[in-house]
């Protein structure tokens, strides 16, 4: 199990560099008010600019350029919902205060969360592969490094900063 520890630590180190590939791509329409995320949501607290939930930006992105047809919905439901559900972890972690724990206590939840995070990426990737293997060699292309990037941006440090402690 300290294998599989190990590999999730790493798998998350992994994540800034993997979403690095994805660059600044933006589709060319823009959103109602004008910004380029489209998103005219709340606004951050600290900087006034808007809140951009960029998983769902990047997967509706995807999924247009996918072009699926309604068999391969269902695949692509399973991947994005296993996606969210590693979202809403991350998220539930973040919130969570250490507060009145043991180091040893705080130790077993970091190894805890490690273990279901790397369970979690285990049914996202075989949900990914499930999905691509249904894909036409047409849209393959499109999905190429797109699909294994989603799968990360749970993942991703919150505001790209580093983790405070």
């Amino acid at each position: 199990m300290n294998k599989r520890a190990a590999l999730a630590a790493l798998l998350a180190a992994a994540t800034a560099p993997a979403l690095a590939q994805m660059g600044g791509r933006r589709r060319g329409g823009m959103g109602k008010g004008g910004d380029q995320s489209g998103n005219d949501g709340p606004k951050d607290k600290g900087g006034g600019a808007p809140r951009v939930n960029l998983l769902e930006t990047t997967a509706h992105e995807l999924h247009e350029d996918l072009k699926l047809t309604p068999v391969q919905e269902p695949l692509w439901d399973t991947y994005l919902e296993k996606v969210r559900l590693l979202g809403n972890d991350v998220v539930r972690e973040r919130v969570q205060q250490p507060s009145g724990r043991t180091v040893t206590q705080q130790i077993d939840r970091i190894v805890d969360t490690a273990r279901n995070r790397l369970a979690a990426l285990e049914d996202i990737a075989q949900a990914a592969k499930d999905l691509y293997a249904k894909l036409t060699p047409e849209q393959q292309p499109t999905a190429n490094p797109r699909l294994a990037n989603l799968m990360l941006m749970p993942l991703a440090p919150q505001g790209g900063g580093s983790p405070r402690g």
